[in-house]
């Protein structure tokens, strides 16, 4: 039975961010809205155990596309890496090759930026998810404008 990771409730995100502002305090607001908060962390790691399920990859093989060291997904989904770097988890989705969703998802999980369509180098990677570009090719795409790769070039 797949877990259900995306996260619902009677409020979206754009209702909490409108009401925040209304509370004088943080118990206030917690308590009128105690069930639309991600519980924890872990989220993180399991999202990422079902993806690498769900596209039938070994965490390992994973690591190394990405770039990474050969341990690195597999510390992510046991719960021993908890802050994973914004531009490794794109990596690991592209190595993987998820979609645009579901790196966005995994990147808000893990309290991470998603990807922002006035970011240069976020747009070239979105172009590369869209796509269905592997990594070497949004790399190389990142390389020739002069930006940050996601891994070392070879």
């Amino acid at each position: 039975m797949e877990k259900d990771f995306f996260f619902r409730s009677k409020n979206t995100s754009i209702i909490l961010e409108g009401s925040l502002p209304r509370y004088d305090s943080l118990e206030d607001f917690e308590k009128d809205f105690p069930d639309d908060f991600l519980k924890d962390d872990s989220k993180t790691g399991d999202y990422l155990l079902y993806l690498l399920s769900k596209y039938d990859k070994a965490a390992s093989v994973v690591s190394d596309k990405a770039g990474l060291s050969f341990s690195y997904v597999g510390l992510i989904t046991s719960g021993k890496k908890n802050n994973p770097s914004r531009d490794a988890l794109i990596a690991i989705c592209l190595a993987m090759g998820t979609t645009f969703e579901e790196v966005q998802y995994l990147l808000k999980y893990a309290g991470q930026a998603p990807l922002y369509v006035r970011r240069k180098r976020d747009v070239v990677i979105w172009f590369g998810f869209m796509k269905g570009q592997d990594i070497d090719t949004v790399n190389d795409n990142l390389y020739a404008r002069g930006m940050k790769t996601l891994k070392k070039k070879e």
